[in-house]
């Protein structure tokens, strides 16, 4: 899938060192990229333009190398490990957070994109229906046909004794109630919930969750600040499935880097929340 809605802008990197796997994942998040109207390119000698960006890992043997050349004083440099330049733009410490690294590529793109914020022919995307670009990543999925609803009010669930092993966070009580009633559909009848990332970070400090389902538009704590803190719970969620309004194909990628196994925009599609749920059960039976 690629941006035709009108003139698009791309912007070329330089990379130096990484592993294949590392390599390949940059590669995909080029490639989602260019749902933009300003997009990432692998600069190579055949690009028709010259870079903007350097991105080096500080542990390779290219990096002294190629920060010391006059060729690329003129980059925006981001550094990935130890005794980074003090002319980098973002450092990002190993072990290597993928996400930490989207963040800095967001934070470049949107301060490209600012003169021509609100243009029209701009193209809207959907993140759950994800270009093939995705497919080793195992976010293009084959999902049943049931048609999207939104959230309607339902009547609240009896609540089960025992341990919850699912939180479900979402400042919308009817988004809540109609996950608690999709959750109980799949085998999940034993579901904590919360209004606000706070109330979240409180669950999960004293009780431990198999699944967490996390809205990113919440009142008090920024979507992406959240997903780090719950990837950082200890010990892990298993499963952590994103949801939001205007979540975007390239938030989907971020999100599976953050450790995400799934992104659905709101209204919810049915069948794409049944197939993740699926997953996560069979997740846990094989652990």
């Amino acid at each position: 899938m690629t941006n035709t809605g009108g003139e698009v802008k791309r912007i070329f990197v330089k990379v130096f060192g990484f592993d294949d796997a590392e390599r390949h994942a940059l590669n995909t998040v080029f490639r989602l990229s260019e749902t933009r109207s300003t997009t990432y390119a692998l600069w190579t000698a055949a690009a028709p333009e010259d870079a903007d960006l350097a991105l080096i890992d500080g542990d390779s043997w290219e990096a002294a190398i190629e920060l010391a050349n006059p060729a690329h004083d003129h980059l925006k440099l981001i550094w990935i490990g130890d005794n980074a330049p003090s002319r980098a733009h973002l450092v990002v410490k190993r072990p290597l957070q993928w996400a930490a690294v989207i963040e800095g590529l967001d934070a470049l793109l949107a301060a490209e994109q600012q003169p021509a914020r609100g243009k029209a022919g701009d193209a809207e995307f959907d993140p759950d229906m994800l270009s093939e670009s995705t497919a080793l990543l195992d976010l293009d999925l084959d999902f049943d046909s049931e048609a999207p609803t939104a959230p309607s009010p339902l009547q609240e669930p009896e609540a089960e004794p025992g341990q919850a092993e699912v939180l479900v966070v979402d400042a919308d009580r009817d988004a809540r109630l109609y996950l608690r009633a999709r959750l109980a559909m799949a085998g999940h009848t034993l579901v904590d919930e919360a209004a606000s990332g706070t109330e979240a970070l409180k669950l999960l400090d004293t009780r431990l969750y198999k699944l967490v389902v996390l809205d990113m538009d919440l009142p008090d704590i920024e979507g992406w600040e959240m997903v780090k803190r719950v990837e950082a719970s200890r010990p892990p969620v298993e499963f952590l499935i994103l949801t939001g309004n205007n979540l975007t194909p390239l938030d989907a990628v971020r999100g599976w880097f953050a450790g995400a196994r799934g992104s659905l925009r709101k209204p919810l599609h049915p069948g794409k929340l049944k197939h993740l749920l699926r997953e996560q059960r069979e997740l846990s039976l094989n652990r």
